[in-house]
């Protein structure tokens, strides 16, 4: 019996962890840096941002002008994403490595290269019209 309680609670706390996790990110972020296999990528970091809604909606803007936008949902430390604005799109998942209520740190593999993207909060305040 004492088994079964503790996985409750195990599944439990994970399941909330998800569940804040997935709050916090709500809001606007900002790209600081780019690291490809741990070095700087010769590219602005701010032209990468994204926005999630309470509404379980996000969008994403990145390099060349690049717009995605679409649902998300958080699974434990993993972050996923299907964009429904450009065709043939796939649902993509990226780990969250850390996530406070000012800063987020996304890890992904691209072509081979681990990508880890540092972004920061925009305060709803601050921000520009």
């Amino acid at each position: 019996m004492k088994k079964v309680g503790f996985i409750f609670f195990l599944l439990l706390g994970i399941a909330a962890c998800g569940n804040v996790q997935e709050k916090m990110l709500i809001g606007q972020w900002q790209a600081a840096a780019v690291l490809e296999d741990g070095m700087p990528m010769p590219i602005s970091p701010s032209d990468i941002g994204f926005e999630f809604s309470q509404n379980g909606q996000y969008s994403f803007r990145s390099t060349l002008l690049y717009r995605e936008a679409g649902s998300f949902s958080v699974d434990g430390n993993l972050l996923f994403t299907l964009d429904t604005i450009n065709e043939a799109s796939t649902e993509k998942s990226v780990q969250i490595m850390q996530v406070t209520p000012d800063s987020l740190f996304l890890k992904m593999n691209a072509e081979g290269k681990e990508q880890i993207i540092k972004l920061f909060k925009i305060n709803p305040a601050v921000k520009a019209n």
